[in-house]
C-alpha cells in the first residue's frame, strides 16, 4: 500500500516511528488515522515489527540509517527502550530531522542536553513525550491553580497500584533503573513542573521491601519549589490502591477507572482536587475559616481527544512551524534532573538541588 502524499489541507507530514513496543504502536496506530500524517516506515530490529509493519502497509527497517536512505522524513517518533533514546535522536537531527521522544528524553541529563545542542545546530525541533501536558483537563488544572487558589502552599500526590507478578517476567524489569521512579513517577514530576512550578529541591527515601528485586518499589518524596510551595509525592507499585492518575484519569483505555483523586493543590483561597477538578473554598459571611461550612465547585472539561492523538496534532504543527513545541528539549531535561534528583536524594540521603545534575 503505497504512503498517501497529500490531504484536503495540503501536503502530508512524513513521520516514520521507532520501537513497536506497546507505546510505539499506539503511536503507529494514531499516525494511520491522523488525516494530515502518513507513516512512512516502522523502525524496530526485531522480526515481530516486520509483521506490524506489513499489517499496516507500511515499510520495515532495522535501523534508522535504513530508513532514512530510502525515505524522505519529516519527523521522527521514538518509543524504543530509553537508553536507546539518545543515538536515535542524534541519528535522525544529524538529518535536520525534527523528534518526538517518549519520556524520559534520555538516561542522563547530559545526553539530553547533547541533543538540546545538536538540534540547535541542525534546526531540528525536539517535543519530549509529556503526553499528559495536552489533555485539557491537565490545562484547566493548571488555569486553577494559578488564578484562583490564591497563593499556592502545598501539593499532595499518590501514585499507588499493583503491578502483578506477570509484569516483572521481562529480567529488565527488576533491576535497578525500571523501578517506578524513572517508569511512572517521571510523568507526575513533570505535571508538577507544569502546573506548580520548578523544583528547587528534593528529598527523598526509596524501599525494596515488597519483592525480591533490586529496584524500588516504594519510595517517598519532599518536594520545594521556587515558589515557595512544599510538595509530597508518595510512589508505589506493590499495593492494591485505586490513587494514582493512570487509574483516575481515564486516559488510558486498558485500564480500569477508579474516580478518585490522587492529586490535591493548596492555596491561601482555595484547595483543588484533581484529576476531578472538585475546587474547595469558603463562600460565607463573615470571617471564613474552619469553623465555617467549605463549598465544593465542580468544573468540568469536555475531553474530545485522547492525550496521544492532541500530543500528534500539535507534532505536526511543530513540524510544519506553526508551533513551537509545549514540552522542549530542554523542559523534557528539567523534567529527567528532577526526577533522577529523586534517585540521587535516595542514595546519598541528602536534599538535591535538580538543576546541578549532568
Amino acid at each position: 500500500m503505497p504512503s498517501r502524499t497529500s490531504s484536503a489541507s495540503g501536503p502530508l507530514v512524513r513521520i516514520a516511528v521507532v520501537g513497536t513496543g506497546a507505546i510505539g504502536r499506539r503511536h503507529a496506530l494514531f499516525c494511520m488515522e491522523e488525516p494530515d500524517v502518513s507513516l512512512v516506515g516502522i523502525v524496530d530490529p526485531a522480526e515481530s515489527a516486520g509483521g506490524f509493519a506489513a499489517d499496516l502497509g507500511v515499510d520495515h527497517h532495522r535501523s534508522l540509517d535504513a530508513l532514512l536512505e530510502r525515505h524522505k522524513v519529516d519527523g521522527i517518533i521514538i518509543a524504543a527502550p530509553t537508553q536507546l533514546h539518545r543515538d536515535i535522536a542524534m541519528v535522525a537531527i544529524s538529518h535536520g530531522v525534527s523528534v518526538l521522544i517518549e519520556k524520559p528524553i534520555t538516561v542522563l541529563p547530559a545526553e539530553a542536553a547533547e541533543l538540546v545542542v545538536a538540534a540547535r545546530s541542525t534546526g531540528a525541533k525536539i517535543l519530549v513525550g509529556h503526553h499528559r501536558r495536552h489533555n485539557p483537563v491537565v490545562q484547566r488544572a493548571r488555569e486553577i491553580v494559578t488564578h484562583e487558589l490564591g497563593r499556592l502552599l502545598a501539593v499532595n500526590v499518590l501514585w499507588a497500584l499493583l503491578k502483578p507478578p506477570s509484569y516483572f517476567e521481562p529480567d529488565w524489569r527488576r533491576r535497578i533503573g525500571a523501578g517506578p521512579i524513572l517508569t511512572n513517577l517521571v510523568h507526575d514530576v513533570d505535571l508538577l513542573r507544569y502546573i506548580c512550578g520548578e523544583i528547587s529541591s528534593v528529598t527523598a527515601q526509596t524501599k525494596a521491601s515488597a519483592r525480591s528485586h533490586d529496584v524500588e518499589d516504594t519510595v517517598a518524596v519532599l518536594l520545594a519549589f521556587e515558589s515557595g510551595a512544599l510538595g509530597t509525592l508518595i510512589g508505589c507499585d506493590a499495593s492494591p490502591s485505586p490513587w494514582s492518575w493512570d487509574l483516575n484519569s481515564g486516559e488510558n483505555p486498558l485500564l480500569p477507572l477508579s474516580r478518585e483523586n490522587s492529586y490535591r493543590f493548596f492555596g491561601t483561597e482555595g484547595a483543588l482536587e484533581f484529576p476531578d477538578l472538585h475546587l474547595w473554598r469558603y463562600r460565607v459571611d463573615g470571617e471564613p475559616g474552619w469553623t465555617q461550612p467549605i463549598s465544593r465547585e465542580n468544573r468540568t472539561v469536555h475531553v474530545a481527544a485522547d492525550a496521544y492523538r492532541l500530543q500528534l496534532q500539535h507534532f505536526v504543527r511543530v513540524i510544519t512551524g506553526e508551533e513551537e513545541p509545549l514540552v522542549s528539549g530542554e523542559d523534557g531535561m528539567r523534567s529527567l534532573q528532577a526526577t533522577a534528583a529523586i534517585l540521587e536524594s535516595a542514595m546519598t540521603g541528602r536534599s538535591v538541588d535538580p538543576s546541578r545534575l549532568t
